[in-house]
C-alpha cells in the first residue's frame, strides 16, 4: 500500500515536472515569431540604408547593408521553415492566415533584396542603366512587400488580444 502511494507520487511529480518542459505548437510558433519579426524589421533597417546609400553614392555602404538586409531576409525565411513544422497544429486560422502573410512577405523582401544588390553592383561599374533597372524591380518588389506587412499588421491590430495572449505583439 506505501509503495503504491510513494509510486503514484513519484509518477505524479515526474508528470507535473514533464508538462513544465513541454511547449505546444503555439509556444514553439511565437517563440520563433519574435525572432522572425526582429529579423524582418532589421533587414528593413538594413534594405533602407542600402538605399540611402545608393541615392548618395556610397556603393560600399550600400553593398554592406544590402548585404545585410540578404542575410537577416534569409534568416527570417529559416524561421518560418521551422514555424512550418507546426502550422498544421495551429487551431486559429488567424495564425495560419498571419504565417501565410508573412510568408510571402518575406520572399518579396528577399527579391527585393537580390534584385538591389545587383543595382548597387551595375552602379558601382558606372552602369546606371542596368543599375537603375534593377532598383527599379527591387522597388516595385518591395512596395508589394509592404502591402503585404500592412495587412499583416492589420491583421494584428484586428485580433490584438489574441496576439498579445500570445506574446507576438
Amino acid at each position: 500500500m506505501r509503495k503504491d502511494i510513494i509510486l503514484i507520487v513519484l509518477i505524479l511529480i515526474a508528470v507535473v515536472s514533464i508538462s513544465g518542459c513541454i511547449n505546444s505548437p503555439i509556444d514553439n510558433v511565437n517563440n520563433r515569431m519574435k525572432d522572425l519579426n526582429t529579423d524582418i524589421t532589421e533587414g528593413d533597417t538594413d534594405y533602407n540604408s542600402a538605399v540611402s546609400s545608393i541615392n548618395n553614392r556610397d556603393f560600399d555602404s550600400a553593398n554592406s547593408n544590402v548585404q545585410i538586409a540578404k542575410q537577416k531576409f534569409d534568416d527570417a525565411g529559416q524561421k518560418l521553415l521551422e514555424i512550418e513544422e507546426y502550422e498544421d497544429d495551429l487551431n486559429e486560422s488567424v495564425y495560419k492566415e498571419y504565417i501565410d502573410l508573412i510568408k510571402e512577405e518575406v520572399s518579396l523582401k528577399k527579391q527585393a533584396s537580390d534584385e538591389l544588390y545587383l543595382a548597387v553592383q551595375y552602379y558601382a561599374n558606372n552602369d546606371a542603366y542596368s543599375g537603375n533597372s534593377y532598383a527599379k524591380s527591387s522597388n516595385s518588389l518591395m512596395k508589394k512587400a509592404v502591402i503585404l506587412q500592412n495587412e499583416r499588421n492589420d491583421l494584428v491590430e484586428e485580433n490584438s488580444d489574441l496576439f498579445k495572449k500570445a506574446g507576438i505583439i
